[in-house]
This record gives structure tokens, sequence and C-alpha cells, in this order.
């Protein structure tokens, strides 16, 4: 049910930014954009497991270049308002990494899916999805 409900809730997110259609199986596979094989995104969904209401989660994804040139994140958006986003700004060379780092209040108890789109001057025309997947539990009383 989850998986299914993620599916539907990415498939929905990328095509309102306006993706080029993909199929399920090549989404699954990795990055369906002119990034392949010039990004890698480390990871391409975060995997939280169950996180503290209340208690902001912080993750970052490392942004390699494997290319020949420099790679430049365009624009970082989330989703929502609860996510948030910080990049590297500056031109990131051949074999070097950048990050981003993404920061979900986690305020709201049950299961989330947090989606991160991504514009680089490799594809400027498409969004490249990544997710933050987990679950808001209610802190015990001490």
């Amino acid at each position: 049910m989850l998986r299914s409900t993620l599916f539907v809730l990415s498939a929905t997110f990328l095509t309102a930014f306006g993706l080029r259609a993909q199929s399920a199986s090549s989404l699954e596979i990795g990055d369906p954009t002119l990034n392949a094989g010039k990004v890698k995104w480390i990871p391409m969904q975060i995997e939280t497991g169950d996180v503290l209401q209340g208690i902001p989660v912080e993750r970052t994804i490392e942004v390699r270049n494997i290319s020949d040139e420099n790679l430049i994140l365009l624009e970082v958006l989330s989703g929502c308002h609860c996510t948030v986003a910080e990049w590297t700004k500056e031109p990131i060379p051949p074999g070097n990494s950048g990050y981003i780092r993404v920061v979900f209040d986690a305020k709201e108890e049950g299961e989330f899916y947090k989606v991160i789109s991504i514009r680089t001057n490799f594809d400027p025309e498409t969004f490249l999805a990544l997710g933050m997947v987990g679950r808001v539990v209610r802190r015990k009383p001490r």
C-alpha cells in the first residue's frame, strides 16, 4: 500500500513539474534525465525509518560530478513548506562533489514521502525528483 501510494504521489509531482513521461521501470532504475552518466546522486532516496515527532530530520545527498564539465545545480525545490533544502551554489568541477541538505520539520505524526526536485545545467528543462521517506512517531512522555 505504501509503495503504491508513494508511486502515485511521485508520478503526480513529476507530471506537475512538466517532466518527460517515463515508465515505472525507468524510474526504478535511476536517473531518467540527461544527468544520467554525468551526476551521481547518493542516495537518490533517503530512508529515514522512524523519527520522533517535533524533532527536525536533517539528511544530506551527495552530488558527485562524474562528467568532464562543471556541474551547476540551477534550482532545488521542495514539495511543501515542511521541507527545506540548501545546496552547493558554486559550480562543481569534474570529479568533485557538492551537496543537497534536506531538513524536514517532522511536526505531523504518520508516514511521509517528501520530494526534492532538482534542475541542473546538464538538463535545464527537466526536474529530477529525489525522495525522503519515513514515519514520524509520537514522542513518549517522560
